[in-house]
């Protein structure tokens, strides 16, 4: 696909200054983005975020977004997005997405990649958001759907001279994804092999000058890739990266790699430009990014209506009824900390639904409220009694240490203590024993796809079999922001009654 993309015009002008400096210092920032440029060549300009999970700061976003492409205008312009957009958020576990996309469309993105989070909602959900994107979505290491290009070229020019430029963009293969195979079992690649088979192929067979990568990975990941495109002789002069939560701007080699962090609380701004006149071999841009935040930026006032309008169904989720009671059965969260209660079982049985897992255990220390429900249970009655924002997993433990890590939890009942886990309707305890799981006897030997708070395995509550399961065997665990906060899950597991009210 080769496109040719002009800075768009806008009929109203921003009227305020660019923000303060970025809070993430480093020898290499500018003062501004276009600060030192080598003057005479075609000019790129590139405004990337990464893992946006709320709508809140995208009224500022499409300030800075305008503010850029209308101040000392480049050649040409991308808005780009890699990965971690349509999921996770309360929001996305209500519409599956299409919020957090319509008001993409309305800031003018103009190329997004898959990340792993991708995968919280359904694949046929998935689909429909790819369709709905006004950008070119590309995917050059999963086969998930016709409509996302593996490549895509842009043409820089100025004057009589042109250059061209590759795009490529690959995801991480997540082995933790809650709800099954990533992206519904669709063919993937390695994400590293992909992306140098195809930049390859776009600087050979489509002459482009040079290559930027899309990528939602870890940041080593992104600092071998530079390596290998460095060894392979692929001129990759930028990657704009997702995945982690924290900013990057670093240099690795001759590629710099930029991370906005999350939530569009900034933007990463870099432009790239080209010499007057081509060089004898290879045409590398000089590269100048920044990081800048959206906070000195107003709000566009269409765009803040917009987003209101999408988080009326987040305000009118408090009053939602999640679960009616039968006359006569109390749910109840008292004595969460000693022994198992009515809510623990509810809980854990909705997210082991939710999750696919065969079992799931909940520490009693995360249920707070303490209280009895006799008629209904509220979305805000939920919330207050899963008050924390701890990230759910699901990891293959063996049935031994699923066993002992129960018993040890349990050990010191009836004194309370935080690490009892509550289990789901289909765990069997004999005194504080697991004798079965999904009904059928416990299997020593068996590994069992368990969901629980992922912090358990780095000694929340102290219960020590998980914490040397997680020491002796840290490839099973899964790492950092693979899971979800768990109250996202919540709200899928009481999907249908929710809807309603959204």
């Amino acid at each position: 696909m080769t496109v040719r993309l002009r800075v768009p015009s806008f009929s109203h002008s921003l009227f305020a200054g660019r923000s303060g400096e970025s809070p993430m210092p480093s020898s290499h920032e500018q003062e501004d983005p276009v600060a030192g440029l080598a003057t005479g060549g075609p000019r790129l300009r590139v405004i990337s975020i990464n893992d946006v999970y709320s709508l809140e700061n995208l009224p500022r976003l499409k300030s800075l977004v305008r503010h850029r492409l209308e101040t000392d205008p480049a050649d040409t312009a991308l808005v780009v997005v890699a990965g971690d957009f349509v999921a996770p958020s309360i929001l996305s576990a209500l519409d599956h997405g299409r919020g957090m996309i319509d008001c993409l469309n309305a800031i003018g993105v103009t190329h997004a990649s898959l990340g792993n989070h991708e995968n919280d909602i359904p694949p046929e959900e998935l689909h429909h958001r790819v369709g709905e994107l006004r950008a070119t979505w590309l995917s050059s290491n999963v086969q998930f759907d016709p409509a996302m290009p593996r490549t895509a070229v842009v043409e820089v020019q100025r004057g009589a001279r042109l250059v061209r430029v590759g795009l490529v963009a690959v995801v991480m293969n997540d082995p933790f994804v809650p709800h099954g195979n990533p992206f519904g079992g669709a063919p993937m690649r390695p994400a590293e092999a992909a992306a140098l088979d195809e930049a390859a192929r776009l600087t050979h067979d489509m002459r482009c000058g040079c290559i930027l990568a899309l990528t939602h990975q870890p940041m080593d990941d992104d600092r071998r890739l530079a390596q290998a495109a460095s060894a392979a002789a692929i001129p990759l002069p930028l990657i704009i990266g997702g995945h982690e939560h924290v900013p990057f701007l670093e240099q690795a080699g001759r590629t710099w790699i930029v991370k906005s962090g999350m939530d569009a609380a900034a933007a990463c701004v870099t432009d790239l430009v080209w010499p007057s006149q081509p060089p004898e071999t290879e045409d590398m841009p000089q590269v100048l990014p920044r990081r800048e935040p959206v906070a000195g930026y107003p709000e566009d006032a269409a765009l803040r209506a917009r987003v209101d309008v999408h988080l009326a169904q987040v305000g009118a989720l408090a009053a939602a009824t999640v679960a009616v009671f039968p006359p006569g059965r109390v749910l109840s969260s008292v004595g969460a900390r000693a022994r198992q209660t009515t809510l623990g079982t509810l809980v854990c049985s909705r997210l082991r639904a939710t999750l696919q897992a065969d079992v799931c255990l909940l520490n009693g220390g995360g249920i707070r409220a303490s209280r009895e429900y006799r008629t209904r249970l509220t979305y805000a009655e939920l919330r207050a009694e899963i008050p924390f924002s701890n990230e759910i997993v699901v990891a293959p433990i063996p049935g031994n240490v699923l066993r002992d890590a129960v018993a040890a939890s349990r050990a010191r009942a009836p004194v309370e203590y935080g690490g009892f886990l509550q289990v789901d309707d289909g765990v069997s305890i004999e005194g504080s024993v697991i004798t079965a799981v999904a009904g059928a006897p416990l299997d020593l030997m068996r590994e069992y796809r368990v969901a629980l708070v992922r912090d358990l395995f780095t000694g929340l509550d102290h219960i020590e079999p998980l914490v040397r399961f997680a020491s002796e065997h840290p490839e099973k665990i899964p790492p950092p922001t693979t899971g979800r906060d768990i109250k996202h899950f919540l709200v899928e597991a009481f999907a249908r009654q929710l809807r309603g009210v959204a």
